[in-house]
Order: structure tokens, then C-alpha cells, then sequence
């Protein structure tokens, strides 16, 4: 009997070491990459609108500015001004993604929102996967200061395994040993993408690698970001595909539920079969359609609440007289979400004729 009692305390410190790893000294940030060490297609990129509204727009886990720039190029065909930013360590070398932890991203981001924020009246955050991770975080840590005026995530993660929505999640279960794997295998390698994928959904990043020193960190911080969905009220709009392969539909229901926000909107949707992950939505070519008409609505509406004109509204290539989301609501409290509710099959595409 004994000897399995210390069985079960070794598992669980093995579990524990595997979750939470071993402690490590705050690390100083990497430094900021000359234009020669960025590969070619992941450079940082700004369009410039004249609505005196900006968006701020942040990529994701190994990806680049490169993977959310078509909606940043839609955005501004609305008159307003987009900002696609470089993540540290990201779009270099996949040694300086090792260096860099999940409080470098925010606080890198943090800075460029507060710098950002004083040039324009009203700037809204956007975040493509960790991207919008990040996002959220940072509003949390500015909600009793410098809010923003929206919040919108594309297929982003507040959680990968564990109980959550009353129900067993184990979506990634290698990062489960995490905090072991990382003194094991650093940098572990990935398999290369499909033939295929790159017409479908194209994406510039580190493809074939995976720091899982910056994935650890990236785990961990999870749990601030949950606790931090409680301190945001500002209009927040969310984006998943139900059969994403990358990040479970479970997050968007989790975090409409905990987010306090007046207004709140929720849209997933099911794409065919294909040989993609289902995450990539913004480069998609069957989903970004739908994607950037969604993300319109969501900014016009949210505009006209806060008194905007509508002079930019023509400029959009889905712009409609539709009314505004209060108008619609009439009032009333926000129902709790939940999967079966919401989900839109493929259905037709619509062109954008780009």
C-alpha cells in the first residue's frame, strides 16, 4: 500500500513539473530585429486611413504581420487607419522565438497600443490567435485607464486543455508536459505543411518549428488572461471556425461567458473539409469573405454607438443600411452561449472580387 501511495505522489509531482515546469528568472526582452534579419514577407506594416480611427492588429503563435495584413488592407478600404505588428521574436529566427516569453509579447504590444492611442480619437484592438490572446490581456491591464474602443479576436485561446463549459478538453495534449519537453526538446520540429495549403490558406511564419520555451510561457499566462476577462467592458466581437484543429471552438463560448463587456458578439461558423487547420481564417480564401463581412458589421455598429458618422460607411464592400446592434437587441440581458446556438453551415461564398 505504501508503495503505491508513492507512486501516486511521484505521478503527481511528474504532472505538476510536466504543467507548470521549473521556475525561471524574468528574462530581458529580445532585441528589436534590423530590417535585414526579418525573412521576406513578415515585415511590420502600416495603412495609413483619414477617420482619425486606427486598429491595431497582432498576429499570431510563430506567424507574422503577413498573416492578418488582408485584413488590414480591408480595414482601411473603410477610410480608417491599420497597423500590423511585428511580434518579438517572431519572423526571424526561430532562436529568438526561444528567448522570448508570453509578458515580452504583452508588454511590446501594451507599448505600441499607448503610443498608438494618443495619435488618433478612437483606436480598437484586433488579435489573429495568440494575437488576440495578447489583446485581451492588454485591455485587461488598461481597463480602469486608457480603454479601447473595441476589442475583436480570431480564433484565439484562452485555454487548451482542462475542465471547462462543463466538460473534459484536451485539444493540445503535448502541452500537457510542457514544462518537461522544454528542457527536453527546446525547439521541436513540425511537419511540413500539406501540399496545397499554401494556395489555400497562405501563411509566412516559423512553418516548420516550434519554440516550446515560448509555447510553455505562453500556457502558463493562460490563467491571468481568464482571470483578466472579468475587468474588460468595451464592445468585443469573436471569430472561430467550430472545426478549428489549432484552438477548440470551447475558448470563444468560455470567454463570451466570462467577458463583461455591454456588448458582445459571438460567430462561428462550420468550413468544408480541406486540408488546412480550419485556424487560419483571415488568409483563408473560403473564410475570409465571410470573416471581413462579420468584423464590418461588428466596427460600424460599434462606431455608430459611439456617435461616428457614417461617411466611411460606403467605402466598405459589404456596407448596408443595416441599424444598429442596440436598435436590434432593444434591450435585455445577454444570454449564455452556447455551441449548437450560433453555428452557420458553408454555405455559398461570397466574392469580394479581390
Amino acid at each position: 500500500m505504501s508503495a503505491f501511495w508513492i507512486l501516486v505522489v511521484l505521478l503527481g509531482v511528474l504532472l505538476a513539473i510536466g504543467h507548470f515546469g521549473l521556475p525561471e528568472k524574468r528574462l530581458p526582452p529580445p532585441p528589436e530585429p534590423t530590417p535585414a534579419q526579418i525573412m521576406p514577407g513578415a515585415e511590420p506594416w502600416r495603412l495609413e486611413g483619414d477617420s482619425g480611427i486606427a486598429f491595431l492588429i497582432c498576429h499570431g503563435f510563430r506567424g507574422s504581420p503577413f498573416n492578418v495584413k488582408p485584413l488590414g488592407e480591408f480595414i482601411h478600404s473603410l477610410g480608417h487607419t491599420a497597423i500590423g505588428v511585428l511580434l518579438p521574436g517572431h519572423g526571424t529566427r526561430i532562436e529568438d522565438m526561444a528567448r522570448t516569453r508570453f509578458y515580452h509579447l504583452v508588454e511590446f504590444v501594451e507599448k505600441h497600443y499607448l503610443a498608438e492611442r494618443s495619435k488618433y480619437r478612437k483606436i480598437f484592438l484586433i488579435g489573429f490567435s495568440m494575437g488576440g490572446t495578447i489583446c485581451l490581456q492588454v485591455a485587461a491591464r488598461n481597463a480602469d485607464t486608457f480603454r479601447p474602443s473595441g476589442i475583436i479576436t480570431i480564433s484565439s485561446p484562452v485555454f487548451f486543455n482542462g475542465f471547462y463549459n462543463g466538460r473534459f478538453i484536451m485539444h493540445q495534449p503535448a502541452t500537457v508536459i510542457s514544462g518537461i519537453l522544454r528542457h527536453v526538446k527546446p525547439i521541436l520540429p513540425m511537419g511540413d505543411r500539406p501540399r496545397g495549403t499554401e494556395k489555400l490558406s497562405p501563411w509566412v511564419g516559423y512553418a516548420r518549428e516550434v519554440s516550446v520555451e515560448c509555447l510553455h510561457s505562453f500556457k502558463l499566462a493562460l490563467g491571468e488572461v481568464r482571470r483578466g476577462l472579468g475587468r474588460i467592458s468595451v464592445p468585443y466581437c469573436s471569430i472561430i471556425a467550430a472545426n478549428d484543429r489549432t484552438v477548440s471552438a470551447e475558448n470563444q463560448i468560455y470567454i463570451h461567458n466570462h467577458i463583461q463587456s455591454r456588448e458582445k458578439r459571438a460567430f462561428m461558423f462550420i468550413l468544408p473539409p480541406d486540408l488546412s487547420t480550419m485556424h487560419t481564417l483571415l488568409t483563408h480564401i473560403r473564410a475570409r469573405t465571410r470573416v471581413f463581412r462579420y468584423i464590418e458589421s461588428f466596427i460600424r455598429d460599434t462606431l455608430e454607438e459611439h456617435g461616428e458618422r457614417k461617411g466611411h460607411e460606403a467605402r466598405g464592400r459589404f456596407a448596408g443600411g443595416r441599424p444598429g446592434f442596440w436598435k436590434r437587441l432593444f434591450g435585455g440581458s445577454e444570454p449564455t452561449l452556447r455551441q449548437p446556438d450560433n453555428l452557420v453551415g458553408p454555405g455559398p461564398e461570397r466574392r469580394s472580387g479581390r
